[in-house]
């Protein structure tokens, strides 16, 4: 049953309880532009202390148990690792499940704010914002999302979902699914924050990769992602196509790196220049493959 009840420290607004998805997706409805969905409200939080308008109306998502817990599912003949949105990013880091079946993950949540923070903040608020840091890792293990809206319910991978120019204040993001890939052993991740400090402000980059081989030694599967800070996580789909069946020993490094400066387009503010950021991304990245390749480097 949905209930109403008045914020104390943000008097103006009216905190809904709904129950199920339904509920939450019908007080949007009925709100509209008045209305945002909420769970942890880490990020809001911090919008609205930097001078964004707090809603009229706050949809918590607390109470929908179909959004919560994690769990190994069969999608088709693959198995998928499930997780609710609502699951927190301390529980993202920590769950066997994740820990030994999407390692990137915890490894990735780990590096995102402060420990008090990952104990409130969910999966799904970072997701929805589009510019998580959580966003990249999951673009390099092919993750997709469950969504729902007054009209319909669909999955669709994150990097699809990004790249959507369509409105969709009115989703409501229900669960992350990312595959398991049954010849995992042959597959090699990396991600990595680049911040002024440690985990406990906005990322000056943020990158993630993941690779394989196949049986001739060739490179069949790349992955790269860059985000970070105000910079909308995306995929680098041209340098991704320089890898495609190529040897590691046959890689052309400067082409690699020039591609990435060419396709990494981030922004500029009163810290750092979009020149520095592209330069960072891209020696995090080649150092990245390349311990991949060459594990003596390191």
């Amino acid at each position: 049953m949905t209930t109403e009840k008045e914020n104390s420290s943000l008097a103006s607004s009216v905190i809904w309880t709904p129950t199920t998805i339904q509920e939450a997706l019908a007080k949007k409805k009925e709100f509209g532009a008045d209305a945002c969905f909420i769970s942890g409200g880490t990020l809001l939080q911090l919008q609205w202390e930097n001078g964004n308008k707090v809603p009229k109306h706050l949809i918590s998502l607390q109470l929908i148990q179909k959004m919560q817990g994690i769990e190994v599912e069969r999608d088709h003949d693959c198995k998928v690792l499930s997780i609710g949105a609502l699951s927190t990013l301390a529980t993202c880091q920590n769950h066997s499940l994740v820990t030994m079946e999407r390692k990137l993950l915890s490894e990735a949540v780990k590096h995102i704010a402060a420990p008090a923070v990952r104990n409130q903040a969910t999966i799904g608020g970072n997701i929805a914002g589009r510019s998580g840091d959580v966003i990249p890792a999951l673009l390099v293990m092919d993750a997709e999302v469950s969504l729902c809206n007054k009209v319909s319910s669909l999955k669709k991978s994150v990097w699809s979902w990004l790249k959507d120019k369509e409105d969709q204040q009115d989703d409501l993001l229900t669960q992350v699914h990312l595959p398991i890939n049954e010849q995992e052993r042959n597959m090699h991740y990396f991600y990595k924050k680049i911040g002024r400090r440690e985990a406990f402000t906005a990322a000056i980059v943020t990158v993630a990769g993941s690779m394989s081989l196949n049986e001739l030694g060739e490179l069949d599967h790349v992955r790269l992602a860059v985000g970070g800070g105000d910079n909308l996580p995306h995929r680098l789909e041209a340098t991704e196509r320089l890898f495609k069946g190529e040897k590691l020993s046959t890689v052309t490094w400067k082409e690699v790196y020039s591609s990435i400066l060419k396709e990494f387009l981030p922004t500029t503010d009163a810290f750092l220049s979009a020149d520095y950021r592209k330069k960072v991304a891209a020696h995090i990245i080649i150092s990245e493959l390349q311990e991949l390749v060459f594990p003596s480097l390191k």
